[in-house]
């Protein structure tokens, strides 16, 4: 089969991708062994996004938000974040900035339906349900050769194959791997007082806990923690689980009671040296990831996707849509966002993690000047909605 373009890895990024390069009249590929899962028949999806204003603009531009199912997205109103000292908070409200709604919480599950569904009314891409198992660079070309036999032959080939990309490690892509020695537990619970629609995060000596609204009084929480306490954390059972998340939440919810069982991720900062390469471009998890205490992992994979499908269709009389000129300048329209995210996400890791005397009193009195001070609030607003 001779494509144009070539998508390893079928996933909410690539889906993405696909769906956006769908009305380009481009041939499309999209390589993805795994079928979308449904969401669960009761509850919810343990494993949740909050999904930006610019994310959101992203997905109803190719139709994708009006596939979703929308009873099972929560609007985020507001945001709580809150120091160690049981005192020091800030607060981020859509009202107050002049927007609907801050972010929205969709469940992964959903999303891989609504992707499937365009990409299966669509007119464009090809979908193999096979795996990559080798890919060979030519001057002109990319051949990949898949586990069933079929050849697939491209003018170039994305790479959105997760961070632990087959693609990226073929193309000799070199990546940079930091691990914070931590894992994001995940799970759900059912409140027995109302969220409000408000996200709320702890920074805590144990890690990050999250807990975010689910439609209905069912909360979504993510705990970034030592590796030792999170596997504690996945040993307990749903009962201990809630009573723990309740005292580690000062109660602001009330009881808890688990919906599922908790599952982990281990949380590391990696980094692609380059996000293109001959004929190949890296997009998503395969070109980097981020410390998950700032939400933003997966809306920087869509901004990868919205940012190479903007190239490559505006690509005016270059009709290789491989040049190494359309891949460069992706590159460089990535570079900016993806590093401001690794330092800031770094930089919040390390401050509340540290055990520096001072370094408590410094970072909670941090968090109570910044809630006093409404324009340097307004600016971290604007820039988390995009």
């Amino acid at each position: 089969m001779k494509v144009d373009i070539a998508i390893v890895g079928g996933g909410l990024v690539g889906g993405s991708l696909a769906c956006a390069l769908s009305p380009s009249g481009l041939r499309l590929a999209v390589i993805e062994p795994k079928a979308a899962k449904p969401p669960p028949a009761a509850g919810f999806d343990p494993r949740v996004y909050a999904l930006s204003p610019h994310s959101r603009q992203f997905l109803e531009q190719h139709g994708v938000w009006q596939k979703l199912t929308a009873d099972r997205i929560a609007p985020v109103h507001e945001m709580l974040v809150f120091g160690d000292d049981g005192a020091s908070r800030i607060e981020f409200s859509a009202y107050r900035s002049g927007v609907p709604q801050l972010a929205a919480i969709v469940e992964e599950s959903n999303l891989q339906q609504a992707i499937a569904a365009v990409l299966a009314g669509a007119d464009g891409p090809v979908v193999i349900a096979d795996v990559c198992e080798q890919a060979r660079w030519r001057d002109a070309s990319v051949d990949l050769t898949l586990t069933g036999g079929e050849q697939v032959e491209a003018s170039l080939v994305v790479a959105a194959d997760g961070a632990e990309s087959k693609t990226r490690a073929a193309a000799g892509l070199e990546a940079s791997i930091h691990e914070y020695g931590q894992q994001g537990v995940v799970a759900n619970f059912q409140a027995q007082l109302a969220h409000g629609n408000a996200a709320r995060q702890w920074f805590r000596g144990d890690g990050v806990l999250a807990l975010l609204p689910l439609p209905g009084n069912h909360v979504s929480m993510v705990w970034s923690a030592a590796d030792a306490y999170a596997r504690e954390l996945l040993a307990m059972s749903g009962e201990d689980l809630a009573a723990a998340v309740r005292r580690a939440s000062a109660n602001v919810l009330g009881e808890l009671r688990a919906t599922g069982s908790a599952r982990a991720f281990p949380v590391r900062r990696m980094r692609a040296a380059r996000l293109v390469g001959p004929r190949l471009a890296l997009v998503g998890d395969a070109a980097h990831t981020v410390h998950p205490l700032a939400g933003q992992g997966l809306n920087l994979g869509f901004g990868d996707a919205q940012a190479l499908a903007r190239v490559i269709s505006g690509r005016g009389m270059e009709n290789d849509c491989g040049a190494t000129s359309l891949l460069r300048r992706y590159e460089r329209s990535r570079k900016e966002e993806v590093i401001a995210m690794e330092y800031v996400t770094d930089g919040l890791q390390a401050l509340f993690g540290s055990r520096i005397p001072g370094a408590s009193m410094l970072r909670n009195a941090g968090l109570k000047m910044t809630d006093r001070i409404a324009p340097l609030k307004r600016f971290l607003v604007k820039h988390a909605l995009g």
